[in-house]
């Protein structure tokens, strides 16, 4: 699924709560997997940048998608991960008619 997106950071800014993110960019956008520790919850997040600067909010993919906001999804089965997965594709196919 790497659709030309390469990994430019891993993060863990909370290492107490459990917390970590992988940025990922492709030309103006980026995506951001977010694991959330204390709540037990995974999403992915989307910006748009100008040359390395992130010039956008970061937003969850799936929300856009559905065009509000969704309860956070703590499913933590392969189920979850597909869904994911589909939805992270689903965004990125629609970005990409955008473009």
């Amino acid at each position: 699924m790497d659709r030309g997106f390469r990994l430019v950071g891993v993060d863990y800014p909370d290492r107490a709560r459990g917390n970590a993110m992988a940025e990922y960019v492709h030309g103006y956008l980026r995506l951001r997997l977010v694991w959330e520790g204390e709540a037990r919850a995974l999403w992915v997040e989307s910006a748009r940048q100008e040359g390395a600067e992130v010039v956008s909010r970061w937003s969850d993919a799936e929300w856009i998608l559905a065009g509000d906001r969704q309860q956070l999804d703590q499913d933590l089965s392969d189920g979850r991960i597909e869904r994911l997965a589909t939805a992270a594709l689903t965004f990125l196919d629609r970005q990409g008619r955008k473009s």
